[in-house]
């Protein structure tokens, strides 16, 4: 059974980075990594891995690529992703509307996907709420149109298992990564899942959208004596905040911010200036009716 919660492995000679939110912006991931790559190389760094904490998708142009490169570079070894709630919307999408290319892309459907569908069944058949947060763009993307299903094909079946594989969190030692904000107690919960133990589902279901949409810092640290790093909130700069022990690295590249990674090792950061801005695009539209 797939789990929500997947360890990650610190391998000697390998540095992790964690990239903030993406949403399509596929140019300047690519000038993040090199820049990151440089710098290992100067500190004689024997290999390089990226894990996004969500959001490859939406509101940016460049979608498609975005998840090409995770899905390249996961078969690669070098590359992974866990569920942002953008994804989420790519989710219920194709299990409400198109259920037969996940069939054929021979998707496992997990626990936590099916509380999600449980918990927004009517978005499954209404796409509304992703067309107003950026979908148009993913389909764009794609060569298709978010309004005409029969286009829909033209997303690769290795697309849909990426995203549909993405677990909910990344555990290491004295470390959590997750999209949004997890409360107290949440990863207990998240892993008596996985064993197949019984819990409150209401509990649970909290939980769930927790990780993937809370902004509110926890009450007290989730990782007693370490880390935990989310997303999904684009702020201005990078934010510790220390007495719930959290470091929230969307600096906001699709707005025109930066697009940021933490190293895992040494909790360094490094950026770069996005070049793009789904505001200006915005602005534009609205100016030519």
């Amino acid at each position: 059974m797939r789990q929500s919660v997947v360890d990650i492995r610190m391998k000697p000679g390998t540095r992790t980075y964690v990239i903030g939110d993406i949403h399509g912006c596929y140019q300047e991931l690519l000038a993040l990594e090199k820049r990151i790559r440089m710098l290992a190389a100067r500190s004689k760094i024997e290999t390089v891995r990226f894990l996004s904490l969500g959001d490859l998708c939406d509101r940016g142009p460049d979608t498609k690529e975005v998840i090409e490169h995770f899905v390249n570079g996961k078969a690669a070894g070098t590359h992974d992703v866990i569920l942002g709630n953008h994804e989420t919307f790519f989710l219920l999408a194709f299990a409400g509307l198109r259920r037969d290319l996940l069939k054929a892309a021979s998707v496992e459907l997990a626990w936590y996907h099916e509380c999600l569908f449980k918990l927004f069944r009517a978005q499954m058949t209404n796409i509304a709420a992703w067309r107003q947060n950026g979908g148009r763009s993913v389909f764009e993307s794609y060569g298709a149109n978010i309004d005409d299903l029969d286009t829909w094909d033209r997303v690769s079946t290795s697309h849909l298992k990426l995203l549909f594989e993405a677990p909910l969190v990344f555990r290491g030692p004295k470390l959590l990564i997750s999209h949004a904000l997890m409360g107290v107690g949440d990863l207990a919960l998240l892993e008596a899942k996985d064993q197949g133990q019984q819990v409150d589902e209401r509990e649970l279901h909290a939980a769930v959208v927790r990780c993937l949409w809370e902004r509110d810092y926890p009450t007290s640290m989730v990782v007693d004596g370490g880390r935990h790093i989310s997303g999904h909130t684009p702020l201005v700069r990078i934010i510790r905040e220390k007495q719930a022990g959290t470091i929230q690295i969307d600096t906001g590249a699709v707005y025109g911010g930066q697009l940021s990674a933490i190293d895992l090792k040494s909790l360094r950061v490094t950026a770069v200036k996005s070049q793009f801005s789904c505001r200006d695009k915005t602005e534009k539209k609205h100016q030519t009716g």
